[in-house]
């Protein structure tokens, strides 16, 4: 498909962002919270209501861990998922107080499944 005009690009895009979303099970509320926007905005944007500024999709292939370019993919098909894509997604922003503290959890599981 090729796109015509500036409805199109903005529902393609729109579904990409859900896709992306939804891939790393997030919601619109965590997502919102991650670029500074509301979660209607968020709606409005995944309905294809809303365009993407060129910043907020620049913040979304951070998030995401994907080109900018990704998002006007015309690809029908769902995307195979590093389960390491959620981790990422789950702590971008995080202080690294935090991040210190997520990797200690992860090292103690790591070190409980190995002596289980």
């Amino acid at each position: 498909m090729i796109i015509i005009n500036k409805e199109e690009a903005r529902a393609l895009v729109g579904k990409n962002i859900r896709n992306e979303r939804m891939a790393r099970g997030m919601t619109t509320e965590e997502l919102a919270k991650l670029i500074g926007h509301t979660p209607s905005s968020i709606g409005l944007i995944e309905r294809g209501e809303r365009g993407a500024s060129a910043q907020n999709l620049h913040k979304l292939s951070k998030i995401f861990g994907i080109p900018t370019d990704s998002f006007f993919a015309e690809e029908d098909a769902p995307k195979a998922r590093d389960p390491r894509d959620k981790l990422y997604s789950l702590t971008t922003g995080f202080s690294e107080e935090e991040l210190a503290f997520v990797v200690q959890v992860i090292k103690s599981f790591r070190a409980f499944k190995e002596n289980a």
